[in-house]
């Protein structure tokens, strides 16, 4: 399968001319699961619990089908894996208004990984090397076990991060090596940029 091939939703082509990318399906997945903090706390609870390998959520297949994402098993595991995820960082408290979502964009997956929920770290990250090397060194089942370890760990550190890339990396992975290569190198990249910039600002401090 192409990276055109994940790129678009065939389906949203038909909605005003324009087709969705998959990353815009993912931010719209996470507006509609943080609602279900408010409105359907048994599917929340249900997706958090969700066996991504096994999926049996209700809440599941009700998204899938909502945004026309079924049809191919190893893709709706994939979806599956995301959906995981992203309901166990939705925040459940706190918000006015728009209801807070585990989707920020302004926060790339690296710079999350090494922060967690703090805005500085020093040299020592959240997610440590050792976890990180692990994790982008990782390949199918193995992967999806370790990236579901980490959503569980980032919820409960309160972070969120930026699901467009996290969803496009799950996605290519297995299908798209050159996309996914490039996804380990961009989390791997601002992972260290983050490093650099927690123990710059403790130097910086400590004068």
């Amino acid at each position: 399968m192409t990276t055109t091939e994940f790129a678009q939703s065939p389906d949203a082509q038909e909605q005003r001319g324009r087709p969705q990318s998959w990353g815009d399906t993912t931010v719209s997945l996470a507006r509609s699961i943080a609602r279900l903090a408010d409105h359907g706390r048994g599917d929340l609870a249900e997706l958090r619990r969700m066996d991504p390998d096994e999926p049996d959520a209700a809440a599941f297949w009700r998204l899938l089908a909502h945004y026309k994402l079924l049809g191919n098993p190893v893709i709706e595991n994939k979806w599956a894996l995301i959906l995981h995820g992203i309901a166990l960082m939705t925040p459940t408290t706190g918000g006015d208004g728009d209801r807070p979502t585990a989707h920020d964009g302004s926060v790339p997956v690296g710079q999350a990984l090494f922060l967690g929920g703090e805005q500085q770290r020093g040299e020592r990250g959240f997610y440590s090397e050792s976890r990180l090397n692990r994790l982008l060194t990782a390949r199918g089942p193995m992967l999806r076990t370790l990236l579901a370890r980490m959503f569980r760990m980032l919820a409960a550190s309160g972070a969120s991060f930026n699901w467009r890339e996290m969803a496009q990396y799950i996605l290519n992975e297995g299908y798209n090596e050159d996309a996914a290569e490039q996804g380990r190198r961009h989390i791997a990249r601002k992972y260290y940029e983050a490093k650099r910039r927690s123990s710059q600002q403790s130097e910086a401090q400590g004068e």
